[in-house]
């Protein structure tokens, strides 16, 4: 899990070919140099080092091999400014920057892709849970406001990929693992190149009892990708994805409850019954559909055009009520690219739109015992978002690049709740805003380069935020607005031997969002003012050694992800107290990631990560604060080739200081239910194998 921008030791990382088709990748081996990685970030298609954006990735290695159990949560944390958390199994949270404050679970604030399909939906809500690591090929992770080209959000955009097999290779390869408290899993992926097509089909599974008590989790992943060149102008590429997931909701704890028994679930009190009484759990099943197709008009001009559809079963016995809920999503995204001839100021112009409609028939019931019992409210939620964007990016004489870019966009909800006589309708139509964003890049020197942005954001609340779980239709919820201001510096030295990237940003931020629980554990969303969010992002590697060798390159490098933060309100009252200068909760002010990866000619490789965060808040008013936190992790492998034949033996140590710790913590928690216990010490070993012919 690596970050390929500063400087990936990874043996057959993946990077995007800049003239090829948006979903496929060339394979490189040994150190990875910053003008050596395209990125597809804000449709540049460009190296790193010519990127005016912040820009976190990690290659399929990073993803599926340092920490060897398949989850994102570990992979994510190595970026700076990105936070990933994991409250139970399969309950994924995701922080850029800090858009963590208004997520009680999901993603928030942050537009999420798949080769170029919105996995987003029009109610602003993100199914992370339903991808398995296992069958992705990449991500690039997008830092600060990118709502100029990617629409409504505050955070930023994550860009997955899936894999892509080279022409005249086909294979097939078996996986299988097993850890503590539980956990175990396999799968099974095929694939096959020719000259005109990719193929791609795979299927994973996982399951784990838990560490604490009502914490189990099973989920099954189908995935199909394929590209297929039609025609030398035309590529037509196809993307279909089926998830079956459950897993239980132990629920949070007091710090007494925490500090006596961090293994057991929220128990009963006089008002409300326990989590594992009430059978506390989440079942969702999704079935994901998506088509695209990219024309080449000429050299100069290239458009790719995705449509999809999405259908979700969902299910939820809560402590004080039990939801199911049936959704379908359609929706597309067209991107024109434009080219001038490499006259005077060579340019690239992009334009496109983006419309996705969900429909949600959400109703709710009483629970007893994880059963269902009378109904409560029948609901039928509509969410319509749409967007327009164009982009301009010039290369300038000295060695400067400007981009420019601008959005408008569109959301609006309607919400009928039929369990009412008569019928209850409310709509919300949010006014329409333009975001704009300019980027200026300087080349300094062949390896060194930096940047300067503004850029705008705009977070429409979610369907979840605008109806949340205590069933209360809040029309009066506002967008969040804010700008950024970013300096950036990356780049190498020492003969490429030590990369860097650097950036430091102020974002002021409008209307923030924050989470609210009620006695019941439901959660509530209101406006808390303003936000003033500064930080700065720091990333080193140093190649220690590299040498060339048949088989397997031998490398050591270190690494280090520092970010440091200051987040605090302004101008925000909480009832009759004022919270304006306190910390936003949630946000640690550091968090550090060093890592040592080795490969050897042997075949041995290891991965040797550790990770500190120190104290941060857990409410508004700053009088809960979170331990600290020291994760140390170590991942040693073996892989050999024997002909067409790959094996790969594995076996991680996760939490080696045995710290009783939270991954994810329920922020602004009634009762101070803020903890969610993760697992101390525990180990994972498995095998990958896998035939090419």
């Amino acid at each position: 899990m690596r970050i390929l921008y500063v400087a990936l030791v990874a043996s057959a990382s993946s990077v995007f070919a800049q003239d090829a088709p948006p979903q496929s990748y060339t394979l490189t081996q040994d150190t990875i140099r910053l003008n050596e990685v395209v990125v597809r970030a804000y449709e540049s298609n460009r190296p790193l080092l010519q990127t005016a954006a912040s820009v976190g990735l990690l290659s399929r290695r990073e993803l599926t091999e340092r920490f060897s159990a398949p989850t994102l949560v570990p992979a994510l944390n190595t970026l700076p400014g990105v936070r990933a958390d994991e409250r139970s199994p399969g309950s994924y949270r995701l922080s850029i920057r800090g858009s963590l404050i208004r997520s009680p679970f999901g993603v928030r604030n942050v537009k999420v892709y798949w080769n170029d399909l919105p996995l987003t939906d029009a109610g602003g809500n993100t199914p992370l849970n339903a991808l398995d690591v296992r069958a992705l090929g990449g991500a690039e992770v997008l830092k600060g406001p990118a709502g100029s080209l990617y629409g409504a959000n505050t955070g930023g955009a994550v860009l997955f990929s899936g894999q892509a097999t080279p022409p005249g290779v086909s294979s097939v390869e078996v996986n299988g693992l097993a850890g503590s408290y539980g956990l175990g899993g396999g799968g099974v992926a095929i694939a096959s190149g020719r000259e005109n097509a990719s193929l791609n089909l795979s299927y994973q599974n996982l399951g784990a009892t838990g560490y604490r008590t009502h914490s189990a989790l099973r989920r099954d992943n189908v995935q199909l990708t394929g590209q297929f060149r039609v025609s030398e102008r035309r590529t037509v590429s196809v993307l279909g994805l089926f998830s079956d997931l459950n897993y239980q909701t132990p629920g949070g704890l007091t710090e007494a409850q925490y500090r006596l028994d961090p293994r057991q679930a929220r128990p009963a009190t006089r008002a409300t019954p326990g989590s594992a009484e009430q059978q506390a759990a989440i079942y969702q099943k999704l079935g994901y559909l998506g088509l695209s197709q990219t024309y080449r008009f000429s050299e100069r001009w290239q458009n790719t055009t995705a449509l999809y559809a999405t259908v979700t079963d969902f299910r939820n016995p809560f402590i004080t009520n039990y939801e199911r809920r049936a959704d379908q999503g359609l929706g597309g995204r067209t991107v024109t690219r434009w080219q001038a001839v490499q006259k005077g100021v060579p340019t690239v112009i992009t334009f496109g739109a983006e419309l996705g409609h969900n429909f949600t028939i959400s109703r709710n019931y009483g629970n007893r015992r994880g059963q269902i019992d009378t109904l409560q409210t029948d609901d039928e939620l509509k969410a319509l978002q749409w967007l327009g964007f164009a982009q301009i990016e010039s290369s300038l004489p000295a060695g400067f690049l400007l981009t420019a870019g601008i959005s408008r966009n569109e959301v609006r909800y309607q919400f009928t709740r039929f369990s009412n006589s008569p019928a209850n309708e409310q709509r919300r139509a949010f006014d329409p805003v333009w975001l704009p964003r300019v980027a200026l890049l300087k080349q300094l020197t062949d390896a060194i380069s930096a940047f300067g942005s503004i850029s705008t954001g705009y977070s429409a609340p979610t369907l979840q935020e605008i109806r949340p779980s205590d069933l209360v239709f809040n029309p009066r919820l506002a967008p969040e607005r804010g700008t950024s201001y970013e300096l950036g510096l990356r780049g190498s030295a020492l003969a490429g031997r030590l990369q860097f990237d650097l950036a430091a940003y102020q974002f002021a931020l409008r209307e923030t969002i924050v989470r609210r629980t009620t006695d019941a554990g439901a959660e509530t969303f209101t406006n808390a003012g303003r936000t003033e969010q500064r930080g700065l992002e720091a990333l080193l590697s140093y190649q220690i050694l590299k040498q060339s060798s048949p088989g397997n390159p031998v490398s050591l490098r270190a690494w280090n992800a520092l970010t440091l933060t200051n987040y605090r309100y302004r101008d925000y009252r909480q009832g009759t107290a004022d919270v304006s200068g306190k910390r936003v909760p949630g946000v640690a002010p550091t968090t550090n990631v060093s890592g040592l990866d080795l490969n050897t000619r042997f075949g041995l490789y290891a991965f040797l990560t550790y990770q500190f965060l120190n104290p941060f808040a857990l409410n508004d008013a700053n009088t809960a604060t979170a331990d600290p936190t020291r994760i140390a992790t170590a991942t040693v492998g073996f892989r050999r080739t024997l002909g067409p034949v790959t094996f790969d033996l594995f076996a991680t140590g996760d939490n080696l200081l045995d710290q009783q710790y939270s991954l994810g913590y329920d922020l602004n928690a009634f009762g101070n239910r803020f903890y969610n216990a993760s697992a101390r010490r525990n180990f994972v070993g498995g095998v990958r194998a896998s035939v090419r012919w």
